[in-house]
């Protein structure tokens, strides 16, 4: 364990697998503790871009797929012409 590390207080070892419930969720408290929560104006504002980026994306994907349709008939008919 590293010198500036507080210690965790051990929590005995429970008996069969309810003591291991309890440990865990115990752990999982003191994991909790440490998480950096992210701000509402965060969320908010990370909601934003990603909402922005999927309507860009499906717009830009839309136009491709538009424009690749196009192109594809339009070899086909020049083939239809040349071929017959």
């Amino acid at each position: 364990m590293s010198e500036g590390a507080p210690e965790q207080p051990q929590l005995p070892k429970g008996v069969g697998w309810i003591g291991d419930i309890r440990r865990f969720i115990h752990e999982v408290v003191l994991e909790m503790k440490k998480v950096s929560w992210p701000s509402r104006t965060e969320v908010v504002n990370t909601t934003l871009v990603v909402i922005i980026a999927v309507f860009f994306f499906s717009f830009y994907l839309f136009g491709t797929d538009l424009a690749l349709s196009y192109i594809i008939q339009g070899v086909e008919w020049l083939a239809l012409k040349i071929f017959g």
